[in-house]
């Protein structure tokens, strides 16, 4: 059967994505280019902001709006990234229009009560010293912080001195200046009929214009080399390396299938130097991470203490390597075979795919079927191109040991 192609419309000046997947359920995600690149001078407010979508509104105080999620008997959440803020409910296909109510009930009318605002920023402060607490977090996001200037040079959840100083105002602000039609993309996947989309999104979705939305802080460079880190007490060595990409789709995929034969998998490069040849770690992880204007690749590796030399070293030799031998055609025919898997496993949730959907749509990336079928189009010496090409990008490795 052909990849589907879902349907577009707009309404209002919103961006709506519609995939038929036959069956009992629909999946929503309502994905606003509201992250963390758009803070601001308070770093965390769009994760803040995130909070409060579920903190209370014009209608439903904070109990009643999450009794009325459960009434529809759906998966209700929301989660804050670097570029968006993506809203998401999965329900029966007959409680669409109560989702799309209650989701556009969010989006209009949140309201940031002074009480409930400092509740949640005390739930807000934990979550981030928590995440202070843990090594492999903190090395991350420190490589992160140098490896970008401007907006983008900040964790998403931003730092206790930053949550501090922010009051509810703030809040009220962001929503107000960034939850607008023409920042939003509204897909729906699943077993709701067409009709019925469009007649719940022309009723609930009525109260946005098609105005301009404000433009997007610029995405600026920081710094490249190395970067040594200190910490008391710590028993693991940590090594991140993040690479700057070209910010093109065709390359992403090339680099993205050149990344899955170095990168984690128990079968790749790197998962097979570290943890099998050299027994130096457990932790070994590959990724890509883009917006509508920057891509990067991080590479980060843990073992024990005192062995980041050994670890920065093999991190070496396994990429240079690579670049220098290339790929074998069986190897890559491995890599294609997973990417296809993944590809049909979010065929599959309805969640995912409508995720995948209204992301695309605002970082400017392809589809999940129209990237696939760049997968299969993607040639051997495009792919060990491609790679040789990440290694000439930018790159900042961040260290941490005792």
């Amino acid at each position: 059967m052909p990849p589907r192609t879902p349907a577009h419309f707009r309404h209002r000046g919103l961006r709506v994505i519609y995939d038929h997947v036959p069956g009992p359920l629909t999946a929503i995600a309502l994905s606003i280019r509201a992250g963390a690149r758009f803070d601001g001078a308070h770093a965390g407010l769009a994760h803040m902001a995130e909070h409060m979508l579920f903190q209370g509104t014009r209608s439903f105080d904070q109990l009643a709006l999450n009794m009325r999620a459960a009434e529809l008997g759906g998966e209700h959440n929301a989660d804050t990234g670097h570029e968006d803020i993506a809203m998401t409910f999965e329900v029966f296909n007959e409680d669409l229009d109560g989702a799309l109510a209650l989701l556009a009930e969010q989006f209009y009318h949140t309201r940031i009560e002074a009480a409930r605002f400092h509740k949640e920023k005390r739930v807000v402060l934990d979550e981030i010293r928590g995440r202070a607490d843990d090594p492999q977090e903190y090395v991350h996001a420190q490589a992160w912080n140098h490896f970008f200037r401007g907006a983008l040079a900040h964790p998403v959840w931003g730092s206790v001195r930053s949550l501090q100083a922010m009051q509810p105002a703030h809040v009220s602000r962001f929503l107000k200046r960034n939850f607008v039609h023409r920042r939003a993309v509204l897909a729906v996947s699943g077993g709701a009929s067409p009709r019925s989309v469009r007649r719940a999104v022309a009723r609930h979705f009525d109260q946005g214009s098609a105005r301009p939305a404000p433009a997007a802080p610029p995405c600026l460079a920081g710094r490249d080399g190395l970067l040594r880190l200190r910490r008391k007490n710590s028993n693991q060595s940590y090594v991140v390396r993040m690479i700057a990409l070209p910010r093109n789709a065709r390359q992403l995929i090339a680099i993205g299938i050149a990344l899955d034969l170095v990168g984690s998998d128990p079968d790749s490069h790197l998962f097979q130097a570290i943890r099998e040849r050299h027994g130096l770690g457990y932790d070994v992880s590959a990724s890509l991470e883009w917006g509508s204007d920057w891509a990067v690749a991080v590479l980060a590796a843990s073992g024990a203490r005192g062995q980041s030399p050994r670890l920065l070293r093999v991190i070496d030799e396994t990429c240079e390597r690579a670049a220098r031998e290339g790929f074998a055609p069986d190897e890559l025919a491995r890599a294609r075979k997973k990417l296809r898997y993944r590809y049909a496993s979010l065929a599959e949730s309805r969640l995912d795919r409508a995720l995948a959907l209204a992301e695309g749509a605002l970082s400017g990336f392809p589809p999940p079927h129209e990237a696939q079928r760049m997968v299969e189009e993607t040639s051997h010496a495009q792919v060990e191109r491609a790679w040789r090409t990440l290694l000439r990008g930018r790159t900042l490795t961040a260290v941490l040991d005792a």
